[in-house]
């Protein structure tokens, strides 16, 4: 009781931090159209509401200005941006010539490299076929942390809703201190940490970082048998890792982390295959490789063709046996998406599937959801398959009405419970799904025990 009691004393705070940060980013989305700037709106929530809005494409060139030689570049910083951090990520400078190419290479490492919101003032110059470019950069310290899910980390990638802050560069490298506290029901995860970028190439569109820092997350797992109950599990550690991010989508992650997960109930799940948290504390030493491409259509719901054919991800991780390990245990997740035009209609499938090996901790359960069950269902591997249709998601209309079916499994290894066999037991699902202005989604989702509904923030989970 000792250990669980003060391992619940030290994440208690970073899961507070991540409900009040949800609540109130939730809160601020959805009063967004009842309150006007003019109205007195803390300062915080006004920033929230407008990190909220998408990012607008690249700006179009002027044809009588395309090929103009650029005579001055210069840039402006609002907010916690730096101008000096700013200028690492522009390729076109003076002297170059102004090309539509440029100007969205350039866009996209400011908004996707550098987490900026920015505007570009493009001014001719009298009597010449030159042009002078400035740049106003802004970034806010409160963000939403509502990333798509192939846009996450691959091998931190919890989907969800929450919040992120993040401090003004402390150099002209753009290092900096941040955080940020996710939720979505069935796991909280809360991050603070530090980060450095090693090498920007603002020509290629690439940037590397090395990040440091600490976590704290809660887990949930619905157990139904023996009895029906939650089980919450503690984790907490330290991690650091090299990170490549490039324009395109892709990411690419080296992780070295030191954890330790304790569990507040017995799952209720025996297997050899199976660590018990509840039993004592699970300490391990974590190696972890991850690759991922999201598309760039995905931070503004674009998620159809040509903006969007594929996403994916693909992580491993391997809980090494020395430094004091108490288990030794693998896991490998797979996850695609792919996205068919059927006129101005979009097919969507998605197949994820999460494989464990050795002796793996009962806190980190592989987990397939489906949206017409109230609880998730886990074990040692766990799968799902997903197919939406979503009508006319390439018009702009303000609702629009997606059908969908979808089935998950899990399975123990070596288990022989009832409820934890070792072969996979498929729960299916289908529904409808309203989505509004592509960021609010509401589905009516029927299975085997009937029918559920479900309420998310993005209008597209995939």
């Amino acid at each position: 009781m000792y250990e669980h009691k003060r391992r619940a004393d030290l994440i208690r705070g970073a899961v507070v931090f991540a409900r009040i940060g949800v609540a109130t980013l939730a809160a601020t989305s959805l009063a967004e159209p009842l309150c006007s700037a003019a109205q007195s709106v803390p300062h915080a929530l006004q920033s929230a509401q407008q990190a909220l809005r998408a990012v607008p494409p690249a700006p179009k060139i002027p044809a009588r200005q395309d090929g103009a030689r650029i005579e001055e570049v210069s840039v402006e910083a609002s907010g916690v941006a730096n101008a000096d951090v700013a200028w690492r990520y522009l390729s076109l400078r003076r002297g170059s010539l102004l090309e539509q190419p440029g100007v969205n290479r350039d866009y996209d490492n400011l908004v996707t490299l550098g987490g900026f919101r920015p505007l570009l003032v493009i001014k001719a110059v009298t009597q010449s076929h030159a042009v002078t470019l400035r740049w106003i950069v802004r970034e806010g310290w409160i963000e939403p942390a509502v990333h798509p899910l192939y846009a996450q980390e691959p091998l931190w990638p919890i989907p969800g809703v929450g919040f992120a802050v993040r401090s003004a560069p402390i150099d002209d490298r753009g290092t900096n201190v941040s955080g940020y506290a996710v939720s979505n029901g069935l796991a909280n995860l809360a991050r603070v940490f530090f980060t450095t970028p090693l090498q920007v190439s603002a020509g290629d569109g690439r940037e590397s970082d090395f990040v440091a820092g600490v976590l704290g997350a809660q887990g949930d797992y619905r157990e139904t048998a023996p009895v029906a109950t939650d089980v919450y599990s503690w984790t907490a550690g330290a991690q650091a890792l090299y990170r490549v991010r490039a324009t395109d989508g892709t990411q690419f992650e080296f992780s070295l982390a030191k954890i330790r997960a304790t569990g507040a109930e017995p799952s209720g799940i025996a297997a050899p295959s199976l660590y018990s948290t509840y039993n004592a504390p699970a300490r391990n030493t974590l190696l972890g490789a991850g690759l991922s491409r999201a598309c760039a259509g995905a931070a503004t719901q674009q998620l159809y063709p040509p903006y969007c054919t594929l996403q994916y991800s693909f992580g491993v991780v391997d809980a090494i046996r020395w430094l004091g390990a108490t288990n030794e245990y693998q896991i490998y997740n797979v996850d695609a998406a792919g996205y068919i035009a059927v006129g101005a209609s979009t097919l969507a499938l998605r197949a994820a599937e999460a494989r464990s090996g050795g002796l793996l901790s009962d806190s980190f359960l592989m987990c397939g959801a489906a949206r017409a069950y109230p609880k998730a269902f886990c074990g040692t591997d766990a799968q799902t398959l997903t197919a939406e249709y979503r009508i006319n998601d390439r018009l702009p209309p303000n609702v629009e009405l997606v059908m969908f079916t979808e089935t998950a499994a899990s399975r123990v290894r070596g288990g022989d419970q009832p409820w934890a066999l070792p072969t996979y037991l498929w729960h299916a699902g289908s529904g409808i799904g309203i989505v509004y202005r592509g960021m609010l989604r509401l589905d009516l989702a029927y299975g085997s025990q009937g029918a559920r509904l479900w309420f998310g923030f993005k209008g597209a989970t995939f």
